[in-house]
């Protein structure tokens, strides 16, 4: 079962912005390069921006779990596993470069629901686990957590010179309190 999470469209419209160069060298930033050609302007996007593609960075499954709305998972007392994998929405593959960290709600006291993370508030996203995903295309990671309600999101860090940038995907909680 693949449950969509979030959808990022990632373009490299650079031209539309006005962003021209006489440069390709920038490091941080990709660029496009205006060049005349027979007093036609042509332009070149560097080979950074070229690797940009649209990706959805989404949770696969919840084992053993329910979906309990709003991409919200009810796992009971049991130990769950979750699965995630980030996918070039265009070619239907999974990204196997970068990393995927597992985040979690959390204040002063411990574990905290999504709610508590989405905006001012106790709540803050820290990292749970990283996973290299060109190690493991589709990383899973086993969770009892010791809070009712736990708030979780997932993490995209693209590779240095992908030309992607660093997402999240929507939040979600997994819920103790509930009974499959």
């Amino acid at each position: 079962m693949n449950i969509r999470i979030k959808a990022v469209a990632v373009a490299s419209i650079l031209t539309a912005y006005g962003c021209g160069s006489s440069s390709t060298q920038s490091p941080t930033n990709p660029t496009a390069t205006l060049s005349t050609d027979s007093g036609s302007a042509a332009t070149t996007v560097s080979t950074q921006a070229q690797a940009a593609f649209p990706f959805e960075v989404s949770l696969v499954s919840v084992i053993p779990g329910t979906s309990s709305g709003d991409g919200d998972w009810c796992i009971g007392e049991e130990l769950a596993t979750l699965t995630a994998h980030v996918v070039n929405t265009s070619s239907q593959t999974e990204v196997t470069e970068g990393t995927l960290a597992w985040q979690t709600c959390g204040g002063p006291h411990g574990g905290l629901p999504k709610e508590a993370c989405e905006g001012p508030g106790p709540g803050r996203w820290s990292v749970s686990q990283y996973k290299d995903l060109s190690e493991d295309s589709t990383p899973s990671i086993t969770t009892n957590p010791t809070a009712p309600v736990l708030g979780f999101r997932l993490l995209y860090r693209p590779a240095q010179g992908s030309g992607l940038r660093r997402d999240t995907s929507e939040p979600f909680n997994i819920d103790t309190t509930c009974t499959l």
